[in-house]
């Protein structure tokens, strides 16, 4: 069983007794960008903004979400409990206000911390994020494979915790593998996209991460994820930024405008030739600038 990255095991320890597991990248001394990775991810997965990040003097902190990296499980956790989680870290380094970028299954993420802790935040981005599922029309254009197992994950979450061990061990013990077969599902662009060396490099060890503790853990996310969020993002009261690749097999633009519409500061970009990976590679400077221009 591969073992937890001991080069960037940085931790603190919650209120109640939970690790949470964080890695820093960028210029240390800037200021606080917290990312919520995508699933299956890990707190790694934040290197790939390591050089932009350090050129621009902000501090970027990936984060491992309960079950995930070295973050300890929690057993019936909802998005809003990501919120008291994200606020305890903040607390614990010394940062008052900060920012937050989240990608892919991220996104949720980021829109409960933009309902809860409003006050916390600075800017809030998301990147391809995964909508409501529950929303009628929002999962029927999800590649079918997902689709079956978030529409299973809500009728029956024990059989998706008990079956979700043997894709986790794919993707532990052959990260490359499992993205070639997932490049041979996507969009020219992604397929593009996923020939880059540090891409692979990163999602490689960031994938390896999520399971290095359990393979089992992690699939509360995909639960969580099936079910109504507990929070409605029209509700949300600050601006959320918003980028979508039209060209995203994995999370559909169609969740992208739900979104749009749905939260009312919504400022939203929809690339016509990205999809879920090239839109990081290629539109990152683009989308940093939003950081670097609210971020104080």
């Amino acid at each position: 069983m591969p073992t937890c990255s001991k080069t960037i095991q940085n931790h603190i320890t919650l209120s109640d007794g939970r690790r949470l597991g964080f890695a820093e990248f960028g210029d240390r001394q800037g200021k606080p960008v917290f990312y919520c990775h995508g699933f299956p991810g890990s707190r790694l997965e934040a290197r790939l903004a390591d050089g932009i990040a350090r050129d621009s003097q902000i501090r970027f902190v990936g984060i491992d979400r309960p079950g995930c990296g070295i973050s300890s499980y929690k057993a019936l956790r909802t998005f809003s409990d990501w919120t008291n989680d994200i606020a305890e870290l903040a607390n614990a380094l010394g940062i008052g206000r900060f920012s937050l970028l989240g990608v892919s299954g991220g996104g949720p993420y980021v829109a409960a911390c933009a309902h809860q802790i409003p006050d916390r935040l600075v800017a809030a981005g998301i990147i391809c994020g995964l909508g409501p599922v529950n929303v009628p029309g929002l999962i029927q254009s999800m590649p079918r494979l997902y689709n079956w197992g978030l529409r299973l994950a809500a009728r029956f979450p024990g059989i998706v915790t008990a079956l979700y061990p043997l894709s986790a061990f794919l993707f532990r013990n052959y990260p490359r593998r499992m993205l070639s077969i997932v490049s041979s599902k996507v969009a020219e662009p992604d397929k593009i996209a996923l020939q880059d060396p540090e891409l692979i490099r990163v999602l490689s060890a960031s994938f390896q991460e999520a399971f290095c503790r359990s393979l089992h853990w992690p699939a509360a996310d995909v639960v969580l994820y099936s079910r109504p969020w507990g929070f409605d993002p029209a509700d949300i009261r600050i601006p959320v930024h918003l980028w979508h690749g039209e060209k995203d097999r994995i999370v559909p633009p169609e969740m992208g405008r739900y979104m749009a519409q749905a939260i009312p500061d919504c400022r939203a970009i929809f690339y016509a030739d990205e999809g879920h990976f090239s839109i990081i590679l290629n539109r990152i400077h683009e989308i940093w600038r939003i950081f670097q221009v609210h971020v104080i």
